[in-house]
């Protein structure tokens, strides 16, 4: 009789764990299919969110034209400044530098070539008057 019902509990026992596989596997698939009707369901609230997003994002951009100008601009603006003092600067320093290098600027060049075609002129206007006292 111990035998007989040493079987008996096996059997009960293998039942058991045969009937505890189904349920996990039914418990597996209702999780499977309560996951997919949850992702196709995040999928369509996705793509109304994102369609949402957007109008709010274009009339929100149409109210705020001006200021989304300014924050564009401001920078540019800016920049431009910098640009100027760093050209500003550079054109300070390099004349600077050229002076104590005793480099002639654009003026004084022009300046002195402007001299230098006086005395030519007025060298000229001598050489003709010698020429014209010798002939004489």
């Amino acid at each position: 009789m111990t035998e007989h019902v040493e079987v008996t509990n096996v059997k009960t026992l293998t039942d058991k764990v045969v009937e505890l596989g189904r349920e996990t596997l039914y418990m597996s698939l209702g999780v499977v299919d309560v996951v997919q009707e949850n992702v196709q369901e995040l999928v369509k609230r996705g793509k109304d969110y994102r369609h949402t997003l957007v109008e709010r994002g274009e009339k929100m951009a149409k109210e705020n034209r001006g200021r989304v100008e300014d924050l564009v601009e401001m920078p540019q603006t800016v920049a431009k400044d910098t640009v100027k003092k760093a050209n500003e600067a550079f054109d300070k320093y390099s004349e600077q530098v050229l002076t104590r290098v005793h480099v002639p600027t654009v003026e004084q060049i022009e300046t002195m070539t402007k001299k230098v075609g006086s005395v030519e002129r007025k060298l000229d206007k001598v050489i003709k008057e010698n020429a014209a006292a010798q002939q004489i």
